[in-house]
């Protein structure tokens, strides 16, 4: 069994990693309850960076949005994160750093597996598989990973991080042939997650809150992918009442504003627990 070399504040974090530079080490970042909610591996100072991340104006191409998030929560709830430091390994044993980092992300499990942690990876470079998707092709293509669509890819593991779906509601706008500026849809549509997970995706690359008030852009970045709700989920939610349109310039400079009752809409199809996991409550 592995003895937790460190727990305690920034401050003492920062004294401790001190006394072992140069070396590797596992850690987690927890909520001020002790819960995890990322794992890493690191040397010298890398584990303080993430809460530096989130700290910025503008979470516009952070790396994993999910995890920043849930450091903006705290900070904004006036709490302090808590470092754990699990295991220290010298240098020529990088790789055993890596083994134990993919160990404690398969104890504890992603949040899209039923577990607390935001990590988009599994460890060892991806060994343990990036959020789920199918073998198949075609599935490959509207909800995987496809290996010569290399933006589809990042946007789908991202949506594939937030929820299941079959097809991934948000596209890289330099592969929609037209984007249309958003009309509702003239037939009746009922509140779905896939439209909820589009909003949500948005929300978490802009840095977002969902509360009553909160403007959610159609398009955002993440990953250095220029991103866009697609024409016909931007048009589905619309009418199924799950946002207002806020029109714009341009369809990429419209936005979907929320109100109460569809924060409270939201909630209910994604779950408070599943929101509030990911920073977004």
């Amino acid at each position: 069994m592995t003895i937790m070399q460190f727990e305690g504040h920034r401050s003492a974090a920062e004294t401790y990693l001190k006394s072992i530079s140069g070396r590797y080490y596992v850690y987690l970042l927890c909520r001020p309850d002790g819960r995890p909610f990322y794992v890493g591996k690191g040397i010298n100072k890398r584990a303080l960076e993430h809460e530096a991340e989130a700290r910025r104006d503008h979470p516009i191409g952070e790396s994993n949005p999910f995890k920043c998030n849930v450091i903006r929560k705290i900070i904004r709830d006036g709490g302090q994160l808590v470092y754990q430091i699990d295991a220290v390994f010298d240098a020529e044993c990088q790789y055993d750093c890596l083994e134990r980092e993919a160990e404690l992300i398969r104890h504890h499990r992603r949040l899209h597996e039923g577990g607390c942690l935001t990590n988009l990876a599994g460890g060892i470079g991806n060994l343990a598989g990036a959020a789920p998707f199918s073998l198949e092709r075609h599935a490959s293509t509207l909800s995987g990973q496809p290996s010569d669509n290399p933006e589809r890819a990042i946007l789908n593991r991202f949506l594939q991080g937030i929820g299941p779906v079959g097809s991934v509601p948000v596209k890289p706008i330099g592969q929609i042939a037209r984007v249309l500026p958003t009309t509702p849809h003239p037939q009746a549509r009922s509140p779905t997650p896939r439209c909820a997970y589009a909003l949500i995706a948005s929300a978490t690359a802009s840095g977002l809150e969902l509360k009553p008030g909160v403007r959610i852009p159609r398009a955002f970045s993440y990953q250095g992918v220029a991103a866009i709700i697609e024409n016909g989920v931007a048009r589905d939610l619309v009418k199924a009442g799950m946002a207002t349109l806020i029109a714009g310039g341009t369809a990429a400079e419209e936005a979907f504003a929320l109100d109460a009752r569809h924060v409270d809409l939201l909630t209910r199809l994604v779950g408070r627990d599943a929101l509030a996991e990911r920073g977004l409550l």
